[in-house]
């Protein structure tokens, strides 16, 4: 099958994309600037998500389209035509070229609920909708926080183990799932290669562990060969307000209001499907860092 990945040079596109030609199956990346190394088999196409036309052209000739491309932090009109309107567009080229296969990544908190409350949410909510309502043969993934060595979600979280002392935003016993980026991938070939069983379904992905956010810390540190570290919990409305200025601090101490939001909101969910129909037995943190 020939599978057109948009955003197969990010974190979790490029392993999704080493997993498809591992399983066989063609591809073509389509990225928006050139960066990050793919392997020699794989064609890539330059293209804006957010622009129709283009997203259309890089869709001319495959039978399958996977749309992983988001933003978590940036401009109002960034989110629009990032989160929202790279799906629709993802839709619009699927038609254009006959193609009736298609799976998006969403999140897990991206519900009707809490579209209001982050402008992630809110665009991510929009975007996840016109899939749902495209009449193709849509499959929606949910992940937790992905994370994996050396990258991903909880690359900020491992920065904040070198300090003697970490700071935890309210009381941390807000629940994550988080779920390792090989798991994530595999989802993603093992619905492509299903159809029949997970078309117009939509699955979470997360880790066997829904641990409070001072384990999670806790977990982290023992995985990367740390001792966990003391913790100071600070007040969630403090750190809200000093958003304002932490925004424009570099990693790790930067955080903005509506991360801290959806940290709090927490990331647990029901392993059930991606156990029993996409036959995946997710890995802990733990088993994670030592594959």
């Amino acid at each position: 099958m020939k599978v057109l990945v948009a955003g197969g040079t990010g974190y979790v596109g490029a392993e999704v994309v080493r997993r498809l030609v591992a399983a066989g199956h063609g591809v073509r990346a389509m990225v928006h600037r050139s960066g990050g190394a793919l392997p020699a088999v794989v064609e890539t196409v330059t293209g804006d998500v957010a622009r129709e036309g283009e997203y259309a052209q890089a869709a001319e000739g495959v039978d399958a389209i996977v749309h992983l491309v988001a933003i978590l932090d940036g401009r109002d009109d960034e989110f629009e035509r990032i989160n929202a309107q790279g799906p629709a567009n993802a839709v619009a080229a699927a038609r254009r070229a006959g193609i009736r296969r298609l799976l998006h990544m969403s999140a897990l908190g991206v519900t009707e609920g809490h579209a209001p409350l982050t402008r992630y949410w809110r665009s991510k909510w929009r975007g996840r909708e016109t899939v749902a309502g495209s009449g193709l043969d849509w499959t929606i993934f949910e992940p937790s926080f992905v994370f994996g060595q050396g990258g991903g979600a909880l690359a900020t979280f491992e920065s904040l183990l070198r300090l003697p002392l970490v700071a935890v935003v309210g009381d941390g016993r807000y629940r994550h799932q988080v779920v390792w980026i090989g798991d994530v991938a595999q989802a993603f070939v093992a619905a492509l290669e299903h159809p029949e069983g997970t078309a117009g379904k939509t699955y979470e992905l997360g880790g066997p562990q829904a641990l409070a956010f001072d384990d999670l810390l806790d977990e982290l540190a023992r995985a990367t060969g740390r001792k966990p570290r003391p913790k100071v919990h600070l007040p969630a409305g403090m750190m809200k307000a000093q958003a304002a200025v932490l925004k424009y601090f570099p990693p790790p101490l930067k955080v903005t209001r509506e991360q801290i939001v959806m940290l709090l909101e927490g990331t647990e969910c029901d392993l059930g499907p991606m156990r029993d129909e996409l036959g995946i037995q997710p890995a802990s943190l733990a088993e994670a860092y030592t594959r």
